[in-house]
């Protein structure tokens, strides 16, 4: 049973890579947005996440969409 399980992940996997992507590409903010969410969620040292965020301020302020 466990083998039919993995033949069907497998598979929607490889659905999953080989299927073009339907959205349209983000928004420089949405981008910012997306990889400042994954470095919070990140395993980072205090120091480190404060460095993002500063860095996150800046990006979107030269974007345009200050936080």
């Amino acid at each position: 049973m466990s083998e039919e399980n993995t033949d069907t992940q497998v598979q929607d996997v490889q659905e999953a890579q080989a299927a073009p992507a339907a959205t349209t590409p983000p928004t420089p903010e949405q981008a910012l947005n997306a990889v400042a969410s994954a470095a919070r969620q990140a395993r980072l040292t205090y120091d480190e996440h404060a460095g993002v965020d500063q860095c996150v301020k800046i990006l979107a302020e030269a974007i345009g969409g200050g936080q």
